[in-house]
């Protein structure tokens, strides 16, 4: 008995909160289930309005919402509170923000706006939203790191690098990463993958010490560099046999270079129509005539095409038609779930979505047609 009565007095598990939070807002994506939100943000309080009083009262001025029939009521573990409900309740909504207002009404100046605590929000078209907050409320508190002293690359240092990379097996720095399709059951599977150089490791065996891509025009440099030996690697004998769909990150005078043609021509049958050679907006900038050249070359062998590392700021400067490419990889960042563009300057069935590892990222991506996503872990023999 005593056991019994120890369990159900046992506090409730944030964590646990959290993660049902994370499911339902899921389910609104998948069932396009309407429901409401209230988000009410504790931890942003300042530390002189965050006491034990404070967070008590601020609490029960949503007393109102939680006499809503079918409410439900999430304490997260960094302490904020999320109440989601079924159906009209403006009236119970409207009663807990004026007590929300008066929370802080007599503390004079320096008192924090409490409504700039809330966020209302609707599923699920505000979804994301609502998963970048229960996923930051997840992260440990951590102390700022004293930040690393790091020498900026330049000439010399740029030249030793590339003969000592000249030298070295660069093998054992190639990863692969998937890039997935969302299937109708909310998982992935598995399309093709990313094969790249990781530029951090390798600068940290090979460089220690050294901040490669502080300068942007010797880190270019860098990675035409890298480029050509991990064409070489592809260009191996036996290498890409059995190989399946893959990309390459690129610069365009890569694909101009020697070392481009002894790559394509180790390529087995029918494998070139399934490599995806990746660009940055950079580089195809820097030298139009060399981009409309490199590309009409690639295209007339079969590759397909497809713009990286791009943010919202330059998807309308970036037309995938005009410019002649197949594929956009839009990098999710949770200003994506802030801004919510109508309008993503591609159709979503030609977009990819990067760092794509969290719940909020796949939820605003799918809600807005995208499928295609980097970053997510892929199911095996996953089914569309």
């Amino acid at each position: 008995m005593m056991g019994s009565a120890a369990r159900a007095e046992a506090p409730p598990d944030p964590a646990a909160a959290a993660a049902r939070l994370i499911a339902l807002a899921q389910d609104c994506i998948a069932a396009r289930v309407a429901r409401r939100a209230l988000l009410l943000l504790l931890s942003a309080l300042p530390a002189a309005f965050a006491r034990p009083t404070h967070l008590r009262l601020a609490r029960a001025a949503l007393d109102p919402l939680r006499l809503v029939g079918r409410v439900q009521e999430f304490v997260l573990p960094n302490g904020d509170l999320a109440l989601v409900w079924r159906g009209a309740a403006d009236a119970a909504v409207a009663a807990s923000m004026a007590a929300l207002a008066r929370l802080f009404a007599d503390a004079g100046e320096g008192a924090p706006d409490p409504l700039a605590l809330c966020r209302l929000l609707d599923l699920p078209a505000d979804a994301g939203t609502l998963l970048h907050f229960v996923e930051t409320s997840l992260r440990p508190a951590t102390a700022p790191a004293l930040a690393q002293t790091r020498r900026a690359l330049d000439a010399v240092a740029l030249a030793a690098l590339e003969e000592a990379l000249a030298r070295a097996d660069v093998a054992r720095f190639v990863r692969r990463r998937p890039i997935c399709a969302a299937t109708a059951a909310g998982g992935f599977r598995k399309l093709w993958e990313k094969r790249f150089l990781s530029i951090e490791e390798l600068a940290g065996v090979l460089a220690p010490g050294q901040a490669v891509a502080a300068d942007p025009w010797l880190f270019r440099r860098l990675t035409r560099v890298l480029d050509r030996r991990m064409l070489a690697l592809l260009a191996a004998p036996g290498e890409l046999a059995g190989a399946g769909p893959f990309s390459l990150n690129l610069n365009v005078a890569s694909i101009l270079a020697p070392e481009f043609l002894r790559f394509d021509a180790a390529l087995p049958s029918g494998l070139r129509r399934q490599v995806t050679l990746d660009l940055l907006t950079a580089d195809i900038l820097a030298d139009p005539p060399a981009f409309l050249f490199a590309r009409d070359f690639v295209r007339a062998r079969g590759y397909r095409l497809l713009l990286r590392g791009v943010g919202v700021d330059l998807l309308e400067a970036a037309p995938l038609d005009r410019m002649g490419l197949d594929l956009l990889q839009l990098r999710w960042s949770p200003g994506l779930a802030e801004t919510d563009p109508d309008w993503l300057g591609a159709p979503p069935e030609r977009l990819v979505l990067a760092r794509a590892a969290s719940a909020s990222a796949v939820g605003w991506g799918r809600l807005r047609g995208i499928s295609l996503f980097q970053g997510v872990a892929a199911v095996p023999g996953g089914r569309g």
